[in-house]
């Protein structure tokens, strides 16, 4: 089974990841506001999660189609912000091409699959499902951030006690992957996910079809930067 067909489909995932929930009020509008479409666009969230962006995407006027893979998360979502849902494959997409004026894509939720060619295949399929000069937005933990904020505690197990968990971080051998550990609820989890640098979240995304690509470096739309936490990608197809 794949990682994240596990990992995101368990009860734990909801307490591992609660402050998210908090975040949203954040994040939600922000990226909103970066996706930069007007009111009656639709939208694909893809992964939508449990939706707890669903509402901020909705406050903009959009028409808003989630989808995800976790059953469990759909439900929540289903029971707590009723939309259109689709469960789905990432990289297949059960949409007709041209359907959407943006896909929607974040908290890196690019990057979980094994190969390179299984991650170009998740944005060309964003590309497929869009119309023309329908836009991609991309957000991801920025990799030198991330690789000096685990720098000090790799390989350590850390203890969360509010939360109820436990959580150890390390750097494939080859440096391009974190592998996330997790002990909670008596059940061990595990995320490996590629961190590309801004090279290859360029090269990826021109690969896919997509042009007038643009990064910033912040929620607030700030410049990018390769120290910024999130590396922010508004990117659209010709």
């Amino acid at each position: 089974m794949d990682w994240f067909a596990w990992d995101f489909d368990h009860p734990a995932y909801f307490q591992i990841y609660a402050d998210k929930a908090a975040d949203a009020a954040l994040e939600g509008p922000a990226l909103a506001a970066l996706l930069d479409l007007p009111a009656g666009s639709r939208v694909l969230d893809l992964p939508c999660g449990w939706g707890r962006l669903h509402p901020h995407l909705k406050a903009r006027g959009l028409e808003v189609v989630g989808g995800d893979l976790s059953t469990l998360n759909l439900r929540r979502h289903a029971e707590e912000h009723p939309a259109p849902l689709a469960r789905l494959d990432l990289r297949n997409l059960p949409f007709r091409g041209g359907c959407a004026d943006g896909v929607f894509c974040a908290f890196t939720s690019w990057g979980y699959f094994a190969t390179e060619e299984e991650n170009l295949r998740q944005l060309s399929e964003a590309a497929r499902v869009l119309r023309p000069g329908g836009a991609l937005l991309l957000d991801l933990v920025g990799r030198d951030f991330l690789r000096s904020s685990v720098a000090e505690v790799e390989g350590y197990w850390l203890d969360f006690p509010h939360e109820g968990y436990q959580e150890r971080a390390t750097w494939s051998p080859d440096h391009r992957r974190i592998l996330t550990e997790r002990r909670c609820q008596g059940q061990a989890f595990r995320h490996d996910i590629w961190i590309p640098t801004d090279a290859e979240v360029q090269a990826c995304l021109a690969q896919a079809g997509f042009r007038a690509i643009e990064a910033y470096g912040g929620l607030d739309g700030r410049p990018w930067d390769a120290a910024a936490e999130r590396w922010i990608y508004r990117a659209v197809r010709p």
